[in-house]
């Protein structure tokens, strides 16, 4: 599997046991995704380095510090109770499901976790992307849209991605591609982190 996913074909899963797995500073990295942003608002895929937004799952296993790339950075907290992270010489308090924006080139403190955490974790050159994560409660009543420029990842509970009249089991931490074209709708119990991508 190359370091990015080969497609980001409209209402397509990438699945997480497909992605390639690294270290970082605090841990492991599951690249899910890295790509550009179309002037028509779609995510196009593109390696790590080329590209201008990026979305990873990885793990917070030990206290250490990091220095960002040069890009706005959203942490969101999906398993595990609290993490602390010291930038720019403030405290902030990563809670779960509270997504936590910050944009600093500066190294960045973690302190030691008391079990393994995981994150999701979303990266843009805010220049060319504005990057957001919202976090979003599914219900079997109302179906969960996805459009074009965003990303969804099941982070908790059960769903499945209805695509026209067929339906797909989602596996937890797996990522539906949104489309305005294709209309992606997920539908389910748990909760999802929705990424996305905008002009700046």
């Amino acid at each position: 599997m190359s370091e990015a996913q080969a497609s980001l074909a409209p209402g397509s899963i990438l699945e997480l046991a497909q992605s390639t797995k690294k270290q970082w500073e605090l841990g492991q990295i599951r690249l899910i995704a890295s790509g550009t942003l179309a002037q028509d608002g779609t995510l196009q895929p593109s390696s790590p380095r080329e590209g201008t937004w990026q979305l990873s799952i990885r793990s917070i296993e030990k206290a250490a510090s990091f220095t960002p790339a040069p890009s706005a950075q959203v942490f969101t907290l999906i398993a595990g109770d609290f993490a602390q992270l010291e930038v720019d010489g403030h405290q902030h308090g990563l809670e779960p499901l509270r997504p936590l924006k910050f944009d600093t080139g500066n190294p960045v403190e973690a302190s030691q976790p008391a079990e393994e955490l995981l994150i999701v974790h979303v990266a843009a050159e805010p220049a060319q992307v504005r990057a957001t994560v919202r976090i979003v409660e599914l219900s079997k009543k109302r179906e969960q849209y996805l459009f074009d420029g965003q990303l969804g990842i099941m982070v908790q509970g059960s769903a499945k991605l209805l695509l026209g009249d067929s339906e797909q089991q989602l596996n937890l931490r797996d990522t539906v591609v949104g489309s305005d074209a294709a209309e992606p709708r997920i539908s389910g119990r748990g909760f999802m982190a929705v990424a996305s991508f905008d002009q700046p």
